[in-house]
């Protein structure tokens, strides 16, 4: 048994997380400020997790929600493209000033391992398809900029010292959980609602893009 802590574990793709964890046995806390999460994500597991209420911006309580943790799943961001665009300062906050907080509580704590969700918006329009990671970030928003700067920081942590981080790339998860009712919210859950409410979906360009997609 493994004690987990997963940031943003009130939201979409954390709280599926935690529902694993805690089906796999471990023991599960989860550190969300409910600003894009809620709690109901969790109400199927609320006996079985230690839920803390706190933002990843104040450093004193992500050092308290680190406190006897062994993994870290940190999932937490202010994941909106549009939003990154209108609010910058506040994506930065959220997502790189909350990475550190969260890399340095980690090793401070003795946390074995920090695993963190990065973004394929890091990539960009890349000439040469399907992506990899050894491409050059091409990065086209404020968001995908946050994102990048967090896994460059658990590499300088990782090197500076020797915190175990592992760096993952999501490429728009969908699924159970997703907040359709958000003008950020991605598109899947977008195109859903407005076909479910007899509204045409909202297309931009020509509609011959392709993307990406992961079940949750």
């Amino acid at each position: 048994m493994t004690n987990y802590l997963v940031t943003g574990g009130a939201g979409f793709i954390g709280s599926h997380l935690a529902t694993r964890l805690i089906k796999d046995g471990h023991r599960v806390r989860v550190f969300d400020n409910l600003s894009t999460g809620a709690l109901h994500n969790l109400e199927h597991i609320k006996d079985d997790v230690e839920f803390v209420q706190g933002d990843l911006r104040d450093l004193a309580a992500v050092e308290q929600a680190t406190a006897g943790v062994e993994i870290v799943f940190h999932q937490a961001a202010l994941a909106s493209v549009p939003r990154s665009v209108e609010h910058p300062l506040d994506t930065h906050e959220a997502c790189v000033t909350g990475t550190i907080h969260v890399l340095d509580a980690a090793r401070r704590s003795g946390v074995q391992r920090v695993v963190y969700a990065g973004s394929s918006s890091a990539y960009g329009n890349q000439a040469q398809m399907p992506k990899h990671e050894g491409q050059t970030p091409e990065v086209l928003s404020p968001y995908a900029a946050a994102k990048l700067a967090g896994e460059l920081y658990c590499q300088a942590f990782a090197n500076s010292y020797d915190l175990e981080t592992v760096r993952i790339r999501y490429f728009n998860v969908f699924g159970p959980r997703q907040d359709p009712g958000s003008p950020y919210s991605a598109v899947i859950p977008l195109f859903t609602s407005a076909l479910l409410e007899g509204r045409r979906p909202m297309i931009f360009g020509d509609g011959l893009q392709s993307r990406d997609f992961t079940f949750v």
